[in-house]
This record gives C-alpha cells, sequence and structure tokens, in this order.
C-alpha cells in the first residue's frame, strides 16, 4: 500500500489516542483550543469532581471495619444497602481511574508506551485519551520538552556526534555510523536496527524525516506507523530504535510524544514507503561518532575495502529532483574549501579525522567555487574601474548573485555605472552580467567590500549578500536560538574564508569551539567581551568613510566583525549601540539575539527561514553546525601539521591490487589517468552532458578495483539522491562507452554479488605509479632504483584529479586520495632528486623536483631541492630563475625559514628576501 492510501484511512479504533491534536492527514478539522480545555477540565471533574461529589452527597467511602457473616451474604437487600454498594463501586471506579491516570502520566514523563493496568480496560482508555490531549497540548509535555532543551543546550559541542550540514538544507543527511554492515542487496539486517547508535545511526536504514506542520495537522510517531507498517500500535518500535540518538538539530528522541521536524526516524526494516539512508563509509579508525571499518589505507587503492563500501551509498528516493540540501550554502562552502586549499598549497599536511573529512566531502559537492570565483573578480575589477575613473566606489548595500549575473542593490542610488555595469531603478541597482571581459587581471586590487556575507539563498536560487558595513551599527539575528547562533557562526565563518574578505578580522565571541581555527588567522576569539570592548572603541577611523579610503592610493582599510553567539549583558549591549556610526563603518557587530539598538534586525525561524525587513529580503538561511565548526576546524589544523613519514623515513605506499606498471599502460586498451586532470583514454564518443557522469563513474572504479555495489555507487555519484532507473541507466552507458575487449567481454563488470569493477586489463596512471615507486625502494642499486623512479614520475601530469566538474568527486575528500597521491609522489620526486644531484647530474635532479612540483606546487622541499639542481647547472641565473616561478606559484604563501635560507645563501648579494609570496 502506498502513503496516500494509508493518509486516507481514519485512525483504527485500538488508536489510544495519546496523540490528540495529531489528526490523521484525511481528516481535515483542527483540534481547536476548546477541545484542549474540555478534556482538562473533564480530566479534573474526574479526579477532583467526582469524589467531592460523593462526599457530599452519600458521605466517606463505605469501607467495611470487619469480615460479613453467612447472615449477611443470604439477608434480602435493601435499598440502603444496594446504594451503598453502588456507592463502592463508583469509589473502587474512581480509585482504578486514578491509577490509570498516574501509569499515564509516568509514561508520558518517560516517553515511552504506558504499562497495561489489569482489568482497567475502558478506564484507562478514557486516561489515555484526557492525558494525551493534555500533552499535545503542552501543559504536560512542556517539562519534558525543557528538560530535552536543557540536555541538548547543555552537551558539550566536541560531543554532537552529527555531522550533517545545516543549513541549508544539508542537515536532512549525515555521515552516520551502523552496528552492522548492510547485506549485499543492501538491505540492513535487524541487527542494524539498534537504536543506541551514534552520529545520527542511518546510515544503511531505512529512514523517515519528520515533516513539518502543515494546515494544523502534526507528524507524529502512531500516524507514521499507520502509514508505513500498516498499524498504528507499532509505534512503539519507532521509539525503541530512535529513542536517546543524536538528531540533526542536536537534540534526542526522550518523549514518544514529541518529535520535530526535520527528524530522522529509523524505521522497522519492513516499513513500506520509506526510503533506504546511504552514504559513504568515513573510514573510521578510532572516531567516537563513526564505525571502525578499516585502518586508512588497508586497502589495495588506499580508500576502503570492498566489505567496507556495503554500506557507501546514497539516499535514493521515489523522485528524481534534485534534494535541496545540496543548495544554499555555496558560498560559504566554497570559502572553506578554498582557504582550505590555500593552506594546503603551504605543505600536504597530516590526515584529518574522520568526521572531518566526511564534512569536507560534503562542502565539496555543495561548494559553488565557480559563483564564488566570479563575485570575488568581478567586484575587484569594479574597484579597479572605479580608480580607474575617479569615481567613488557604489553604496553597495546588499547583492544577489548567480552564475550569471551580480546584481548590486545600492542606498543612495547612483544613477551612472562605470564600464560593464548597467544600470536599473534609477540607479538603485546596478547589474553586471558574467562575460570573458570580466577574467581581467585583479589579483592584486584590493576588494571594495570587505564585508559583503551571504546570508542563504532565495527563491531564485540566487545568493543574498548584505554588506555588514552599510549597517553603520549592530546587527541582530533573533528567532529560534539554536538556528540564530549557526547563522551567526556561518557569518563568523565566511568573512575569515572568503577570497573577498581578507581585508577583514573577525573577533567572536561564544561561538562553537575550534572557531579561531578556521581559515588564515582572521578570526580571534575571546572569552570576555567585557575585556576586549574597550579596544574596539579606542579604534580610530571605525566611522570614516572607508570606500573613500578604500580609493587610496594604499587602497587598504582594515575592517574589523565583531559576532557575539548570544546577546551580551545590557551594559555591554548598550555599548555596542555606541559605536553605531552615522553611515557605514569599518566596524560591523553581528549579535545572535535581540538588540534594542539594531540597525538591521534578522529573524530566523527553526526552519532556517531568514527575513531581513528593512531590507526586504527573504532567505533560506546559510547555517553551521557546533559540529561543522569542528569539523572545519580540524581540516584546518591538519593541514597546519607537518606530514609525518609512516615507513621508517618516508611516506607508506598503498599497495595496488593490480600490479601495472608503465609497460602496460603504454600497451593498455583503456586506460584511466587521474594523476592531472582526469582522463578515460581509448573509448568512444558520449554526448557532452552524459561525459563527466561516465568518467567519473569510472574514475571511482579505478580507485576502488575490488568491486563496488550498486548502493555504493550511486551514494558516490549521486549524494543527493537517485531512483534505480537512473542508476542503472548511467552504468549501462558507461558500459557501452568502455566496450568490450578482444574476447567479448565488457571492460565494465557485474560480479554474482552484484558488485561493479573494471576487468583487470584497464590500466590506471596511479596503479603504475605505484608500482614502480614500491619496485624502487626494493632496487638492489642507486642507478636502478633512480631509472624506476624516473619512469613512476613520468606518470604524473599535474595536480591529481585535475578539472573535475563543480559539485561533483565529494568522495576524494572523503576516501583522502588527493593528499596520499600527493606525499607518494612528493617522496618520490624528492628522493630521486637527491640521488641524481649526488651523481652530479642537475639537469635530471631539477626534472625530478619539476615532476613532484606539477603535483604539489607549493612543497617548498621540492623548491629548495629545484634551487640547488639549476644553481649546480647554471648557477645564479637558475637561482633567480627559479625564484621568480616560486614566487608566482607560492603567491599569498610565506617562504619556510629553510626556504629563505636556502636563496640567501645561494644569492648572497640580494639580502633578506621577503617572506610573503
Amino acid at each position: 500500500m502506498d502513503d496516500s492510501t494509508m493518509q486516507g484511512q481514519e485512525p483504527r479504533s485500538t488508536n489510544p489516542a495519546r496523540f490528540a491534536g495529531m489528526l490523521s492527514p484525511g481528516v481535515k478539522d483542527k483540534r481547536r483550543m476548546g477541545e484542549v480545555i474540555g478534556s482538562g477540565l473533564a480530566l479534573l471533574a474526574l479526579l477532583l469532581g467526582l469524589p467531592a461529589a460523593l462526599l457530599v452527597l452519600s458521605g466517606p467511602p463505605p469501607v467495611p471495619t470487619g469480615l460479613p457473616s453467612l447472615r449477611d451474604l443470604v439477608q434480602q437487600l435493601s435499598f440502603e444497602d444496594l446504594l451503598t454498594v453502588l456507592v463502592a463501586v463508583v469509589w473502587l471506579a474512581w480509585l482504578y481511574f486514578v491509577v490509570c491516570v498516574v501509569v499515564e502520566v509516568v509514561a508520558a514523563r518517560r516517553g515511552g508506551m504506558s504499562r497495561s493496568v489489569p482489568l482497567a480496560g475502558p478506564l484507562q482508555r478514557l486516561a489515555q485519551v484526557l492525558v494525551g490531549a493534555l500533552l499535545m497540548s503542552g501543559l504536560l509535555a512542556a517539562p519534558a520538552q525543557a528538560s530535552l532543551l536543557d540536555a541538548a543546550n547543555a552537551a558539550p559541542s566536541s560531543s554532537a556526534a552529527t555531522t550533517t550540514l545545516t543549513g541549508s538544507p544539508l542537515a536532512e543527511t549525515t555521515y552516520s555510523a551502523v552496528d552492522a554492515r548492510a547485506d549485499v542487496d543492501g538491505t540492513a539486517g535487524h541487527e542494524q536496527n539498534d537504536a543506541h547508535t551514534v552520529d545520527g545511526g542511518v546510515m544503511g536504514k531505512l529512514v523517515y524525516t519528520v515533516t513539518a506542520p502543515k494546515d494544523g495537522y502534526h507528524d507524529n510517531l502512531w500516524d507514521i506507523a499507520e502509514r508505513h507498517l500498516g498499524d498504528g500500535r507499532r509505534y512503539t518500535e519507532i521509539y525503541q530504535l530512535n529513542k536517546d540518538r543524536a538528531q540533526p538539530d542536536g537534540r534526542q528522541l526522550e518523549l514518544a510524544r514529541l518529535i520535530q521536524p526535520g527528524w530522522d526516524l529509523v524505521m522497522p526494516d519492513d516499513a513500506v514507503g520509506v526510503a533506504r539512508m546511504h552514504l559513504p563509509d568515513p573510514l573510521a579508525k578510532d572516531a567516537p561518532s563513526v564505525t571502525q571499518l578499516s585502518e586508512p589505507g588497508a586497502s589495495a587503492s588506499g580508500v576502503g575495502t570492498a566489505e567496507n563500501q556495503e554500506v557507501r551509498a546514497t539516499l535514493t528516493s521515489d523522485s528524481d529532483s534534485t534534494a535541496p540540501w545540496t543548495t544554499g550554502i555555496g558560498l560559504l562552502a566554497a570559502g572553506i574549501i578554498g582557504a582550505l586549499a590555500l593552506q594546503r598549497r603551504r605543505q600536504i599536511g597530516r590526515r584529518p579525522d574522520d568526521d572531518a573529512l566526511n564534512a569536507e566531502s560534503q562542502f565539496r559537492i555543495a561548494a559553488t567555487l565557480a559563483r564564488s570565483s566570479w563575485l570575488d573578480r568581478a567586484l575587484r575589477e569594479l574597484a579597479q574601474k572605479c580608480q580607474q575613473y575617479g569615481v567613488a566606489h557604489p553604496p553597495v548595500y546588499a547583492a544577489l548573485v548567480d552564475d550569471d549575473s551580480i546584481e548590486l542593490l545600492l542606498a543612495p542610488a547612483v544613477p551612472e555605472a562605470v564600464e560593464g555595469w548597467t544600470v536599473s531603478e534609477e540607479g538603485k541597482r546596478w547589474r553586471r552580467e558574467r562575460n570573458s571581459d570580466t577574467d581581467v587581471a585583479t589579483s592584486n586590487q584590493v576588494a571594495p567590500y570587505p564585508a559583503l556575507t551571504s546570508l542563504g539563498v532565495d527563491t531564485d536560487g540566487r545568493d543574498v549578500l548584505v554588506d555588514l558595513e552599510a549597517a553603520g551599527g549592530v546587527v541582530s539575528v533573533s528567532g529560534d536560538p539554536m538556528v540564530a547562533g549557526e547563522v551567526v557562526a556561518a557569518i563568523a565563518i565566511q568573512c575569515a574564508t572568503s577570497a573577498w574578505s581578507d581585508a577583514v578580522q573577525v573577533t567572536a565571541i561564544d561561538l562553537p569551539t575550534g572557531i579561531a581555527e578556521v581559515g588564515d588567522e582572521r578570526i580571534h576569539a575571546i572569552d570576555d567581551l567585557r575585556a576586549e570592548l574597550p579596544q574596539f572603541e579606542q579604534i580610530a577611523g571605525l566611522r570614516k568613510d572607508v570606500l573613500t579610503g578604500r580609493m587610496s592610493r594604499r587602497g587598504f582599510v582594515q575592517s574589523h566583525l565583531l559576532v557575539c553567539g548570544r546577546a551580551p549583558e545590557p551594559d555591554l549591549a548598550e555599548r555596542l549601540g555606541a559605536l553605531v556610526g552615522s553611515g557605514r563603518q569599518a566596524l560591523a557587530v553581528v549579535v545572535a539575539g535581540e538588540h534594542k539598538s539594531a540597525r538591521w534586525r534578522l529573524h530566523v525561524d527553526e526552519h532556517g527561514a531568514l527575513s531581513v525587513p528593512q531590507l526586504d529580503l527573504t532567505v533560506m538561511a546559510n547555517r553551521i553546525s557546533p559540529a561543522e565548526v569542528e569539523a572545519v576546524a580540524e581540516l584546518f589544523e591538519a593541514s597546519r601539521e607537518p606530514d609525518r613519514p609512516d615507513d621508517g623515513d618516508r611516506v607508506r605506499i598503498p599497495q595496488p591490487l593490480h600490479s601495472h606498471d608503465d609497460s602496460v599502460w603504454t600497451t593498455a586498451l583503456r586506460r584511466i589517468g587521474v594523476l592531472g586532470k582526469v582522463a578515460v583514454q581509448g573509448v568512444g564518443e558520449l554526448p557532452a552532458d552524459r561525459t563527466d557522469l561516465a568518467t567519473e563513474l569510472v574514475a571511482y572504479l579505478a580507485m576502488h578495483p575490488e568491486g563496488v555495489h550498486l548502493n555504493v555507487l550511486g551514494g558516490v555519484l549521486w549524494p543527493r539522491g537517485v531512483t534505480a532507473d537512473v542508476r542503472d541507466a548511467t552504468i549501462d552507458r558507461a558500459r557501452q562507452w568502455l566496450g568490450t575487449d578482444p574476447g567479448g567481454s565488457h571492460f565494465l563488470r557485474t560480479d554474482a554479488g552484484g558488485r561493479l569493477s573494471l576487468a583487470n586489463s584497464v590500466v590506471c596512471d596511479w596503479d603504475c605509479a605505484r608500482t614502480l615507486f614500491i619496485s624502487a625502494r626494493r632496487a638492489g642499486s642507486s642507478p636502478d632504483e633512480a631509472d624506476l623512479l624516473r619512469r613512476a614520475l613520468k606518470m604524473v601530469r599535474g595536480e591529481v584529479f585535475d578539472g573535475v566538474p563543480e559539485g561533483r568527486y565529494g568522495w576524494i575528500a572523503h576516501d583522502d586520495v588527493a593528499r596520499t597521491m600527493a606525499r607518494v609522489v612528493v617522496d618520490g620526486a624528492h628522493q630521486l632528486s637527491q640521488l641524481l644531484n649526488g651523481s652530479d647530474d642537475p639537469v635530471g635532479a631539477a626534472e625530478a623536483a619539476e615532476a613532484g612540483l606539477r603535483i604539489s606546487p607549493g612543497s617548498q622541499l621540492l623548491w629548495r631541492e629545484l634551487m640547488r639542481s639549476r644553481y649546480a647547472e647554471t648557477g645564479v641565473a637558475g637561482v633567480r630563475r627559479t625564484l621568480d616561478q616560486m614566487s608566482e606559484a607560492l603567491r599569498g604563501i610565506s617562504l619556510e625559514p629553510e626556504t629563505e635560507a636556502l636563496a640567501e645563501e645561494l644569492l648572497p648579494a640580494t639580502g633578506s628576501l621577503a617572506s610573503g609570496g
């Protein structure tokens, strides 16, 4: 039976009515307050009114003082005796009803199903009806809900097990642990339904997402069980599977009557009309929020074993539409990924923990990198044009950005625009269409609006940004306290990572732990606003015309942003309000909560809908949870820590499943390249709109030669969700694209267990390179080792997985393959360069270093080897040539002390080099 059928049914007569107020979707009459009041009055009348009436009418209850004699039992009853018996029966019924009410209230407080009271029958059902009505009215639910909220608020951020992307709707999908692997056909065993899992505990299980209230109807466990299990009484099974399990908002199911919109409920395996939740496994080792699946690098590909992949798939649904969780945080995610890439360009860094890799994978899928880059270039170009023509920067207070255009909202209006921009609404809006003319050299131009921050995405899919400097004072974010905290955290992280916000210094208080680790040290976390506030009050120039200042020759005005995760104390709030300027200023203050002096008042509800009435803007807000902040902080911390050798003084090389080498590569009929731009060679033509997906499919299988289950592949390629027919059609298309070998067998194969894999004759350059690197370590002589290393480095064409489409290949981050490949290649290039420098072959040594720099352009270890090699070859000229190339490659990156010392040694007349990039 389908959902519509079930929803159209009336509640069963066995419904204990404990969910009063939660009517069946087929019932259109709304519960009115009178019904709740009536239930309360009825309960009071039965508990207090009835005994009071009996006392008035018949006196105290007839309690026997002794045992009846035989004569008493056989004599005829008088009317008075009959009345006494009836009064006693009523007193006993009342007492039984009191017991039933107590049982129901205790069950309500504990959140479970009430025990059956012997012989109570209709009395217990009546108690259930009345207690249930009061429960759903909030009279009984409030205490339990308050305790639940207190527990959630008291929990430290480090204990938040769920790594979800809130705010954008990534909140409905989590990377989570399971207590047992899914069966081969993707159906989880009963042991997977253990409710006491962590980090969501939904992967591989049937999951129902609680819907938002609509037309007075609130989703509830009874109706969910009625629709999907065929019997409302089975709601207790759903409760047992989900109690004490962390939900996306950090809370837990403690009371069966109280479930919240957006919660993910694990369902029994026989539920119908419910999707199974699958996502890539997190390769956990010891992380508390994921199941230990394998040791990092334990598989042939270095990214997990076949058994691990049984739990790697996607949330498939009955719709082919894109799930909403991939939109809404694009610019936030792009800032994080861009800043992380810059940090990793400095050095390879250590492996982040599993939760962090999971978060990075999701951010990579959600990031709108092209839109972010286009906005940054357009803004810097605008500043460049304004400087060129000697006109002031337009007074922007907001911007609307999509993939094809930028629209700036101005106040006051400026009726004449600079070249490249068009005017509308008499100068209240400037518009820039995206075209090749935008791609001008603006890297040295100061960004004119460093405090421009995306609040979220509107109904047209446009990023809506506001310039916090334009507020001229406090910006408050009120509404749901938890969501408001996530919104201001997202604002702080954006200003710490966005490319156009490099002139912003962020001061954060009462924000999630680790936020100061995010980005390039733009965020400074404080514990005491009272101690820090005088510094803001004494900063000169905060209220000056910052746009005019950015037109000066220096072109740099430090912008300050103070972000408070909760409303400050009244006296501090008043002092913050006193920092308000007459207009745009270089200090912006954002507060989660109400502020009486706020210039802009943002309001966000529990679902993330954010409105700015003063600016007439409404969006789905950008949000980032404490768990996500912690995961992002771990990514940056890992990138700052130097990579450590793990095999003596060398990095460990994952053993390939197929020991191919360069000779096999040159003769292979089908070749897959990932050490550079991703490419599949030897195949036919596909339509342009089909090639990217087919290429990713084949590349993923090449990285997992042990075989991948259909559900796993679906989760990797379609993290937003996909139907089985679309998935199977894509696989069939890729199979035809790869073709068959001379024997007629397909290069893309499916085994009896439903696993997909590539034939052994399909060769991947990563397998060939690491086979040669491993052979080099086993070589018996230095010449043999050098020859093998040369052959391996020739396989490297550029940075790994170069040119992958936006919004795809999130599994690269999740599997940590890019870092693994880079560290192996850099190690081999460094070893070869040292061997050849020692054997008086500076040209070969330079070529070795250059090969390693193709995959890791920021490796100063290899830049130093290149300087030594070229100095040995051409002297000072070679060093100068290397320094010029290095300066371009390391733009924005400080020189390591070893690099600067070597350059000064080889160029003594130059003096101390600048440590900036």
